[in-house]
């Protein structure tokens, strides 16, 4: 049984910043998270918040990590 999270506005932003800081695409970001590049793009325009306690753990290890 999947358990869900929340990404709020203030996440979804941060996620956008580095992603651009690393020029990277979603694409790219897709490959490093194992999300898949539609739900990063819904989640950084805003029109997705809850996800998967999978996706949310995987989106916060990438923003935390020191590149």
């Amino acid at each position: 049984m999947s358990t869900y999270k929340v990404i709020d506005n203030q996440m979804a932003q941060a996620l956008l910043i580095k992603r651009r800081q690393q020029s990277m695409t979603l694409a790219d970001m897709a490959k490093e998270t194992n999300v898949t590049r539609d739900i990063l793009s819904q989640i950084e325009r805003g029109k997705k918040q809850v996800v998967q306690d999978r996706v949310f753990g995987s989106l916060i290890s990438w923003l935390s990590k020191e590149d």
